[in-house]
């Protein structure tokens, strides 16, 4: 007798239908039909009496696919019971499964922006590598795409854009969970808590969900094992975050977005983002700030797209600046933008903060990191190498060396050439501000989450016993070797 999966298979191809088409018309999940064809699960006989029935097959096919149903050994998987998705029990409904607002497979991905501009390139790259993954290769587990910048680069944008493009290739389902990794205001997603939201997403209802980290991520890997469903990781703090959210089998992807490099995903592909090229960021702005806003020719433009620095969220919130103040000239915000000493005050509006996202960057870090960021202020204009670092924190240049790496690992420096680093330009002018007194930044203390580098990153004690802001422009833990001599750390003006 012809085995129950190989003949839903065959009678579902025949008439044209994909998983989702089936589940859609079955009200069954589309993870239920996989482990179906793939005879993973013995059907209960109602379930092939309601796909019988989808199929619209005439008697004598729907008495053979019911039969072969019955011809099965064994009972129905514990977890085809009418708690599951397979059929229209407890957490599914007529139109679908839990989790999905409408028949077939869950789709989740956010909105994408009519604004996306450039990434040509790394669209590109994304693609080619989502689809060279192959489910009948060599490789043991899904396919997994990471995307690392600092903060304000479009990472989000760019996985949301890159997932609608590949859609059609995941008809399982497409799951987007934020991950809050660096969420202004909020904790990181704990690992558990993300695999109770992706198991609902998946159809599993609530009350089945099991407590703890390993049963949640075993059931999270059985619903997904044998579909093609695309997950999109947005905001993770670090692989130990996302390690439990990544399928176990083939034919799965997984694009993940984080500010900090992603090391521990050794079978990852990975893509650093970097800035836009001026072209993008122009006409990025000419996108946001709408049609005939910005004169045609105008000198400033060139200027204002490099005061941005090929940072897309800064681009961004001058376009919206501009669109929606239309007294507002282009030469104006330029005006306002050369000051550097003010110029991260302005890159602000509702809901955006640049501010806010370099300062959630530099919470992140650990304390040692915190400190050196905070030693490194007023070098910040100028490339520096390991030895400037050792000598500004007093330590030793291996240490000084693994405190960098651990910088470059959070995209908050850059290595232009072996042993030479230097600040993204955003991040430099914070790290310089962030080295000044509070009242000599923009804004004063309000506009600034965190007041100095505090308890927790000090760098020793003040003069009547409390904890002193790093500020190096001040002498400090006594003399220190810069470049070869001993100096304090006053005289360190003229490495600007």
């Amino acid at each position: 007798m012809t085995d129950f999966g190989g003949l839903l298979r065959e009678h579902r191809l025949r008439i044209g239908w994909t998983q989702a088409d089936l589940a859609e018309r079955s009200g069954m999940s589309t993870h239920s039909i996989s482990v179906l064809e793939t005879g993973r699960r013995r059907p209960r006989l109602s379930s092939a009496t309601w796909l019988a029935d989808a199929l619209g097959l005439d008697p004598k096919s729907r008495e053979g696919l019911v039969a072969a149903a019955a011809a099965l050994p064994g009972s129905p998987d514990p977890a085809d019971t009418d708690t599951d998705t397979d059929g229209a029990g407890a957490g599914a409904t007529a139109g679908g499964p839990a989790g999905s607002s409408r028949g077939g497979s869950p789709c989740h991905l956010p909105a994408a922006t009519s604004l996306f501009t450039g990434r040509a390139a790394e669209v590109d790259e994304l693609l080619g590598a989502a689809r060279e993954s192959s489910p009948g290769g060599d490789f043991g587990g899904s396919a997994i795409l990471a995307i690392d910048g600092m903060g304000g680069l479009g990472k989000s944008t760019l996985a949301v854009h890159a997932a609608h493009r590949l859609r059609r290739d995941f008809p399982d389902g497409q799951l987007f969970l934020d991950l809050h990794g660096r969420a202004v205001g909020a904790e990181p997603l704990a690992a558990e808590d993300a695999l109770a939201r992706s198991l609902r997403a998946l159809g599993v209802p609530p009350a089945a969900i099991p407590d703890g980290l390993d049963a949640r991520s075993s059931l999270y890997r059985d619903r997904l094992a044998d579909t093609r469903t695309l997950i999109v990781l947005d905001d993770a703090a670090g692989t130990a975050q996302v390690r439990p959210l990544l399928p176990g089998t083939p034919g799965c992807l997984v694009i993940v977005t984080s500010r900090r490099r992603l090391t521990g995903l050794d079978d990852a592909h990975t893509l650093a983002l970097g800035t836009l090229a001026p072209a993008d960021a122009t006409a990025l702005l000419h996108k946001v700030a709408g049609p005939g806003r910005i004169p045609a020719g105008s000198p400033a433009v060139g200027e204002l797209v490099a005061l941005c620095a090929g940072l897309p969220l800064a681009v961004r919130i001058v376009g919206a600046r501009l669109r929606h103040r239309r007294a507002l000239r282009v030469a104006d915000l330029v005006e306002r933008l050369r000051d550097e000493h003010t110029r991260l005050a302005q890159f602000g509006d509702e809901g955006r903060d640049l501010t806010a996202v370099l300062d959630s960057s530099y919470r992140a870090l650990p304390r040692a990191e915190q400190r050196l960021f905070c030693r490194l202020g007023p070098v910040a204009g100028t490339d520096f190498d390991a030895g400037t670092a050792a000598g500004l924190i007093g330590v030793d240049r291996r240490t000084a060396e693994r405190l960098l790496d651990s910088l470059l690992d959070h995209n908050l420096l850059t290595e232009h050439a072996p042993g030479r680093y230097r600040f993204p330009a955003f991040v430099g002018l914070y790290a310089r501000l962030r080295a000044l007194p509070v009242s000599g930044r923009a804004g004063g203390a309000s506009a600034w989450p965190v007041q100095s580098c505090g308890p927790v990153q000090s760098c020793g004690a003040g003069p009547s016993g409390g904890r002193r802001p790093c500020n190096p422009a001040q002498p400090h833990d006594g003399p220190h070797r810069v470049k070869g001599r001993a100096t304090p750390l006053g005289g360190l003006a003229a490495l600007h």
